[in-house]
């Protein structure tokens, strides 16, 4: 008959044996995993080649300037656009009305002010007024004199001077 000790081995060949058959079903399940974790990471690296490619697209200067021109009115700052801070007018009060006159017109800012809302016959008529005369002599409470400009000469362009968006 069999002994007790062939019955201990045989058993525990047993157990070793499922063991070493739950543990390589672990390592094969584990390698699956990994290969598709790497194959994910291969997608991953070759989506962010793409997106590089098109963001290099996207950026190439060339084709911003070509939008840019399409699809805005912005052109190359001129020398003539360019001001001393003494030549930009102080902010108004809100609801007061500017008339400016063309840019290539003189070399100073020319603008006259009107408390309505002109029509074309108004804006002739503050356009023909002759700028009142400047006083050095600040007025009673320290205030600052507003600025007095000149008078228009050509097209009025009425603008909303410091209006809130």
């Amino acid at each position: 008959m069999i002994g007790k000790s062939t019955i201990v081995w045989v058993c525990l060949a047993t157990v070793a044996s499922g063991i070493l058959y739950h543990t390589s079903y672990r390592v094969q399940e584990q390698a699956e995993r990994l290969s598709s974790i790497n194959r994910q990471i291969v997608a991953e690296q070759e989506a962010i080649q793409v997106l590089k490619a098109e963001w290099a697209y996207l950026n190439d200067p060339a084709r911003l300037e070509r939008l840019v021109a399409q699809h805005t009115a912005l052109k190359p700052v001129q020398v003539a656009q360019m001001v001393t801070l003494d030549a930009i007018p102080e902010k108004l009060p809100e609801g007061v009305l500017v008339a400016e006159a063309p840019a290539a017109a003189a070399p100073a800012p020319r603008t006259q002010v009107a408390a309505a809302a002109p029509t074309k016959t108004d804006a002739a008529k503050v356009a023909a007024k002759p700028a009142p005369k400047k006083t050095d002599a600040p007025k009673a409470g320290g205030a600052k004199p507003a600025p007095q400009a000149a008078p228009v000469d050509g097209p009025v362009l009425l603008a909303r001077y410091g209006a809130r968006r």
